[in-house]
């Protein structure tokens, strides 16, 4: 949650904290074995005047579904194509 932030600028958080997570290795601290890298997608959602948190909720989850399914490690907004129009991110077999 980002209070008094416009959907532009928290697109820009949520991508500065997805390069900082992927950026990180992660090791076993036990033995000091390498463990990989951890990735994560986001979605993002604005409130609207309208909204019930629960409405603010499910379209900041339609993002990160979204997210997940064009490749994981992303950022997607309500705002991009790939939530408006899921069936083109979809692979034809």
């Amino acid at each position: 949650m980002l209070p008094s932030t416009a959907l532009r600028p928290a697109i820009t958080v949520a991508n500065h904290i997805r390069r900082a997570v992927m950026g990180k290795e992660l090791i076993r601290r036990s033995t000091g074995e390498h463990l990989g890298r951890v990735t994560i997608s986001v979605g993002v959602a604005a409130l609207r005047a309208d909204d019930t948190p629960q409405m603010l909720i499910e379209r900041a989850d339609t993002c990160l579904y979204a997210a997940k399914r064009n490749g994981r490690n992303r950022v997607i907004s309500e705002a991009d194509p790939e939530v408006s129009n899921p069936a083109s991110s979809q692979q034809v077999a």
